[in-house]
């Protein structure tokens, strides 16, 4: 199946909450296809020290929101999302690169890349710019009241 574009958002999505809801959904308006492109566990212990869940468990909750149409892995050994764009550009002629309200041109390696891909179109502050959530904020709130119950 080949498509005119795909809306591509990326991220480990550990655990998945609200704001990634908010996040799909404003990332479909762009294309009638929606691909999450969902990093490893090597990646997210890179970034966080550790993962919550396992790829397998994210894939099988994501893949069952309405707005979804594909859930994807790709080698993030660079910490980049550039295989998962690539891999949709096998799909698509168009990729719009959804990013977060956390990124924006200066923190966005995939632009080195394709920056000069008109295949690639990259939006940002998809969401909203105002960060409703974060799973950092609800994995810490949850270990700080573990410490608390156990006395630590």
């Amino acid at each position: 199946m080949f498509f005119e574009k795909v809306s591509l958002v990326t991220g480990g999505f550990d655990p998945i909450h609200s704001g990634h809801i908010s996040y799909f959904k404003r990332a479909k308006d762009y294309s009638d296809y929606l691909v999450v492109g969902l990093n490893t566990e090597e990646w997210l212990t890179r970034k966080k020290g550790q993962y919550f869940q396992a790829w397998k468990e994210r894939a099988e909750i994501i893949r069952h929101l309405d707005m979804v149409d594909a859930v994807i892995s790709w080698d993030d050994a660079d910490d980049s999302a550039c295989g998962a764009i690539d891999k949709c550009l096998d799909i698509s002629e168009k990729v719009i690169f959804c990013n977060g309200g956390d990124r924006g041109k200066g923190n966005t390696p995939e632009l080195d890349r394709f920056n000069d891909n008109s295949r690639v179109i990259f939006e940002w502050g998809i969401g909203g710019t105002d960060k409703m959530n974060s799973s950092s904020w609800i994995l810490k709130d949850y270990f700080d009241r573990q410490r608390k119950l156990l006395g630590i």
